[in-house]
């Protein structure tokens, strides 16, 4: 018998219900059966999922970190010309200039042992060993320019610069005065004259220097801040105040015109110690050296104990030698007696 077509699809119909119904009969019967196995079970039988272990990673050990070597215009000169005692002075004083003394010393012995003769780079290498305080080695340096120079002003200026700043005053004013005889024209070797017979008592010949160096460069933070502590340490405060106007009028920010001002109120006027601590504070964190940092912390800690803030004197002055101590030594005696003065207090 043929099915007419509405016969066909009432029959497919019927069929997809049949197996809906059935489908969910089944779905049913099972899952009550699984409800009453698992209620079967006794309490403590009942399945659980076993957790996942946790892997905890072996930490790798930190590298330690390796210094970057800066960037020069002369790298690529040097790697076509190695063995080019001209090339590695040039990048080794651009090295200096760019706070990588111990590249520059690399490149300042490749210089002498290409040329035993090249006295600039005995004079480079003891720059580079002043600046990681190896004083010792950076003397011996210097000597050596001279054995082969003796008329070379750089290498008697940073002889006297060492000496002066390692206290010798003697033999640093005699380097000094050398250095000026062959190059008079420089402005900073004679404030470096200055800051050694300054240091060593001769407020009146420093002044000289002093204004020697300002008539060959009127800008001389270091000129203006240097007289304004000689005038000072002879009673001139008005002049002293002048000069370290000028200073600050030249450069408002640097720390040794901040360090200068902060230094003469803590001195001598003793009603401004909250502007001395002020400025202080601003010359410690702009110096861009261990030394130059020591000087302004001596201030500080200084300006500490005058507010009888013994315990902070003490740990600020601290920090200032531990910064100013070289091959054993601390280098600015003034700091160490502050110290003593401070700590003679706090207990």
């Amino acid at each position: 018998m043929k099915l007419t077509r509405s016969q066909l699809i009432l029959l497919v119909v019927l069929g997809v219900l049949t197996l809906g119904v059935y489908g969910g009969l089944v779905s049913i019967i099972v899952r009550n059966s699984r409800n009453s196995s698992q209620a079967s079970l006794p309490e403590d039988q009942t399945p659980q999922l076993m957790p996942s272990p946790t892997l905890t990673p072996t930490p790798l050990p930190t590298p330690s970190p390796t210094p970057l070597v800066p960037q020069t215009r002369f790298d690529l000169q040097v790697a076509r010309e190695p063995q080019n005692a001209m090339l590695r002075l040039q990048r080794g004083h651009a090295y200096i200039e760019l706070d990588a003394p111990v590249s520059a010393i690399e490149d300042f012995d490749v210089a002498i042992e290409l040329d035993e003769t090249m006295a600039e780079a005995y004079v480079g290498r003891g720059e580079a060993f002043f600046r990681i305080k190896e004083w010792s080695a950076a003397l011996n340096d210097f000597q050596q320019a001279l054995l082969l120079f003796p008329d070379y002003a750089d290498a008697h200026a940073w002889r006297g610069y060492l000496l002066s700043e390692w206290g010798r005053y003697g033999p640093a004013m005699e380097a000094l005065r050398k250095a000026i005889e062959y190059e008079e024209a420089d402005p900073w070797t004679h404030v470096l004259l200055a800051q050694a017979l300054l240091r060593s008592g001769d407020t009146s010949e420093a002044k000289i220097e002093y204004t020697a160096a300002l008539a060959l460069d009127e800008s001389s933070v270091e000129a203006y801040v240097g007289r304004a502590m000689a005038y000072a340490e002879e009673g001139d405060l008005d002049g002293a105040q002048a000069d370290l106007d000028r200073a600050q009028k030249v450069a408002p920010y640097d720390p040794a015109a901040l360090n200068g001002q902060a230094w003469l109120y803590a001195r001598y006027r003793k009603e401004r110690l909250a502007d001395a601590e002020r400025m202080a504070e601003r010359a410690v964190g702009g110096a861009e050296d261990d030394l130059e940092k020591a000087r302004h912390l001596r201030t500080l800690g200084w300006v500490y104990y005058q507010q009888e803030r013994y315990a902070e004197a003490v740990d600020t002055l601290e920090e200032a030698a531990e910064l100013a101590t070289v091959e054993g030594q601390v280098v600015y005696g003034g700091i160490e007696g502050d110290l003593e003065e401070a700590r003679a207090e706090a207990r």
